[in-house]
């Protein structure tokens, strides 16, 4: 494989990460150095588990209720940010077809500003859903690697 499609496949599942682990993962996989790791681990997804492992989680031990937070967190974040889209999408929905439409005497200012608004709270909504997400998804990975049996 060469080493740019295997520096992106490790890069890919390691989405998650934050500027301080994706920094120490570039140095690793820098040019110099991707041989080497890529004879050593033959796969992405096995250099992915070894770095994880070594320089991301390290041996902090997780129980059950760790689990239990974090898929109740997952499930309540993407509710709360599920609503502000779907509420954004309404309101622009509302301001676009008040302009087709004006059954109201509203002035146009007032229409622009819900429009503006409501695609702002969607774009909010989104790039949110990203961070949660990587949050969420990166302590259930952390559970899977450190779990108490």
């Amino acid at each position: 494989m060469k080493n740019n499609v295997f520096k992106y496949k490790v890069e890919k599942q390691l989405w998650y990460l934050n500027r301080r682990e994706k920094a120490k993962l570039a140095e690793l996989l820098s040019d110099d150095r991707m041989d080497a790791v890529q004879e050593q681990f033959k796969t992405p997804g096995k250099f992915a588990s070894f770095y994880l492992q070594e320089h991301v989680f390290k041996s902090r031990v997780v129980g059950a209720n760790h689990l239990f937070a974090t898929l109740i967190g997952l499930f309540m974040a993407n509710i709360l940010l599920l609503g502000i889209l779907i509420t954004g999408m309404l309101l622009s929905l509302t301001a676009v077809n008040h302009f087709i439409h004006p059954q109201v005497t509203l002035s146009t200012s007032t229409v622009i500003a819900a429009l503006v608004g409501g695609v702002v709270l969607m774009l909010i909504a989104m790039l949110m859903m990203k961070v949660a997400n990587a949050f969420f998804t990166k302590r259930l990975v952390e559970y899977k690697f450190n779990k108490v049996d």
